[in-house]
């Protein structure tokens, strides 16, 4: 069987296979290609704490749960490249599943052996059942449960039902980002859209807690990607958005929000500040705040005048974007994070990819403050690459 018989028939299933089905056709068919003793679909929580395991009994007492930072399954989520174990029965195989950069879980195979060439199908494999989650989500609540290691409040839904894929990759630009608490959001969001020319990046935090907050982001965030989608600057995005929420909140509730559009041939990126939080340029070795003028929050007041302002990118240059909720975390002592933790911890992961970077700012947050949050924390890493030259 060639490697495109082998994806194309996985594929073919899976597609014909009713949403929820996706473990059972997925063992079937990896039954007969490969002789797969066992298989399992693994899915990361909304934290990316634990993997949890997709099958058709929910009962959260039975299914069992895999450490990210700690487990051999883990390790292949956190690395995105093949692990394999030795079992008595054979050999156990945890290939990464995600859809480009976003990293959505680990599919797990226990094997009498396997060559080289199998271990390429099945990880071709790993990535066809990545995207097949991603279209059957819209079909099914299933991957969802899987993923709430608890339940989430209705504020939390309204806000990830917002977010955009929480990670992108490609030879010139990666962008990801994480929220947390994932699973009791209250303002927080962030967005982004790759263009041919430019990328645009937003972070917004909506005044408050809870289910009005979400409503206040969510607006926000419609707003600024109505008048993006019009083909508007960052300017007439910022206006318009500001207005629309002054319109329905008459003032008396705002959002804050970094607002900005990076050139992709000169990395100049235009940007607003809207009473948010300062952005993090990490420069080679060099970590620094960026210094921006802080106008005032959208919303506040009607006909505000935002002005845009540049921050000037040199190749391989990072922008970190957080909320406040990541600086002004708290320790049980009664401790900021602050940003000598950020800009430390901005430097330690500078090698590392921003899907990782930006996981490892979120945990190090919940590990700082070693209760509940108060607040949401939401990080956003940006790295910017002269785009290669086209043949």
């Amino acid at each position: 069987m060639t490697d495109l018989d082998f994806v194309g028939a996985l594929h073919r299933a899976l597609d014909a296979a009713p949403p929820y089905a996706l473990p059972t056709v997925l063992s079937a068919v990896l039954s007969e290609s490969v002789g797969a003793k066992e298989v399992a679909l693994w899915l990361a929580d909304y934290g990316e704490v634990t993997l949890e395991r997709v099958t058709a009994d929910l009962d959260p007492d039975a299914k069992p749960s895999l450490p990210v930072d700690d487990s051999a399954a883990g390790r292949a989520f956190l690395t995105q490249a093949p692990v394999v174990v030795d079992d008595d029965n054979g050999e156990r195989l945890y290939l990464p599943v995600a859809v480009r950069a976003e990293r959505v879980g680990v599919l797990e195979l226990l094997l009498p052996d396997s060559s080289a060439r199998v271990r390429e199908e099945l990880v071709r494999a790993a990535m066809v059942v990545g995207y097949v989650v991603s279209t059957a989500r819209r079909y099914t609540d299933l991957f969802e449960r899987v993923r709430r290691r608890r339940e989430l409040i209705l504020a939390a839904e309204i806000q990830w039902e917002l977010l955009p894929v929480l990670a992108y990759e490609a030879d010139e630009l990666s962008v990801a980002g994480a929220l947390e608490p994932a699973h009791a959001i209250a303002g927080d969001s962030f967005d982004y859209a790759v263009e041919a020319d430019d990328v645009h990046v937003a972070i917004t935090d909506g005044m408050g807690h809870g289910l009005r907050a979400a409503l206040l982001g969510t607006l926000a965030v419609a707003a600024l990607r109505h008048a993006r989608r019009r083909g508007h600057n960052v300017l007439y995005q910022v206006k318009e958005a500001s207005q629309v929420v002054h319109d329905q909140f008459g003032g008396d509730q705002f959002v804050t929000g970094t607002i900005g559009t990076i050139d992709m041939s000169s990395g100049v990126m235009r940007v607003v500040n809207a009473g948010h939080p300062r952005p993090w340029l990490a420069h080679g070795d060099v970590v620094e705040e960026v210094e921006l003028f802080a106008d005032y929050p959208l919303g506040l007041f009607p006909g505000i005048d935002y002005r845009e302002q540049e921050i000037a990118l040199e190749p391989g240059d990072r922008v970190l974007f957080v909320s406040d909720g990541v600086m002004e975390a708290t320790s049980p002592a009664g401790e900021e994070f602050g940003s000598e933790r950020l800009r430390a911890l901005i430097a330690e992961t500078r090698d590392q990819l921003p899907t990782e970077v930006v996981r490892r700012i979120a945990r190090a947050v919940v590990d700082h403050c070693q209760v509940p949050l108060r607040d949401d924390a939401t990080v956003v890493s940006v790295d910017w690459r002269p785009r290669l030259r086209r043949r």
